[in-house]
């Protein structure tokens, strides 16, 4: 399986890079992170010049990260500035490679293509870290393609059957949904009229809430960088109560069958709460560790190699937004295989 190289992929929490090195697989090729002198993020191939020992197992000094088999020492650009060996020579091979980083709205994201290939910075999510909101984030390790977890976030209908604290029993027969599509990027719009209010929603506008109209809709962007606003506004109170969470869902593969999965959710009501951080990183945790990442897993697991596409899916109404997303993503990747082959040959 090719992935798409030349786009910015999420790498970890801003809050992650505190102290030791970080050691991730991010499309099959092992990065340590850790924080220069200065405080800016690094990342470097997390295999050493010289016998290819994790870097991350090492030592980090001021800008530098020492190796912890044979001692040589990398700067932040990953070149080798110490070799403890005989006369200290440091041929031009002694070097590993260095991956851009860009750090954004509490986010470190990473860039895997060609350095010369950046033309833009990476996706917003200003919700995550602006005044007036209040976020939770957590992270998620999936043993399963990325692309799946895309898929289940395109298509929320299974929300009812996975999730009873998110979506309460005949939702599903309810909700009017819709696909928008403007250039590479997919809406997947999500509507439920008239709907008995939600676990999750009762902790933001009430238990005595009964009755709502919900909403619930995801915006995609490749490579697998998705937004969602899900909202409740209460049909059976004298006084509107509406709410409105904003969220970032961040899939960077790991392997062909294993991701990274970073997640945010922010809100605008109860913003002095901890008490309602603390129920809602736990309810959400639970879920996606629980229930969506069990179910993705045993799907990818019935599937084996094959691709989705490759094992003819009977395909409902609501899988139009995770389709079509597939298929921009295949196309990209295709482009970018031809402009490699391209630039090889001339």
């Amino acid at each position: 399986m090719q992935f798409l190289r030349n786009a910015w992929y999420a790498a970890g929490w801003s809050s992650e890079l505190a102290g030791a090195p970080v050691a991730r697989t991010f499309l099959n090729e092992p990065i340590v992170m850790y924080r220069s002198e200065a405080g800016l993020p690094v990342a470097l191939a997390d295999m050493c010049a010289h016998r290819f020992a994790p870097l991350s197992l090492g030592r980090v000094s001021g800008d530098t990260i020492r190796c912890p088999y044979h001692g040589l020492v990398f700067d932040s650009h990953g070149t080798c500035v110490h070799n403890p060996h005989g006369k200290g020579q440091r041929p031009a091979a002694m070097k590993v490679r260095e991956y851009p980083l860009v750090e954004q709205e509490g986010v470190v994201w990473i860039w895997m293509g060609d350095r010369e290939r950046i033309s833009a910075g990476p996706p917003s999510f200003s919700f995550l870290t602006a005044p007036g909101f209040r976020t939770v984030t957590g992270y998620l390790h999936v043993d399963a393609n990325y692309e799946l977890v895309t898929d289940n976030l395109m298509d929320l209908s299974h929300v009812e059957f996975l999730h009873p604290f998110i979506g309460p029993e005949g939702s599903a027969a309810g909700t009017e949904y819709h696909c928008e599509v403007d250039g590479d990027r997919i809406a997947a719009l999500h509507r439920m009229p008239g709907q008995s209010n939600t676990g999750l929603f009762a902790l933001l506008i009430g238990d005595d809430v009964k009755l709502v109209d919900g909403q619930a809709d995801t915006h995609w962007q490749a490579p697998a960088n998705l937004y969602i606003e899900a909202g409740a506004r209460s049909l059976d109170q004298e006084v509107e109560r509406h709410a409105v969470l904003p969220q970032a869902h961040l899939l960077t593969p790991e392997t062909e069958r294993s991701a990274h999965y970073f997640w945010g959710i922010s809100r605008s009501v109860r913003t002095e709460d901890e008490q309602l951080d603390a129920m809602l990183l736990d309810g959400i945790s639970k879920a996606f560790a629980f229930e969506d990442e069990p179910m993705i897993r045993a799907v990818q697991q019935r599937m084996g190699a094959h691709g989705l596409f490759d094992m003819r899916p009977a395909l409902l109404p609501m899988d139009e937004g995770s389709v079509r997303a597939r298929r921009v993503l295949a196309r990209m990747i295709e482009d970018e295989r031809r402009q490699s082959i391209e630039t090889t040959a001339a």
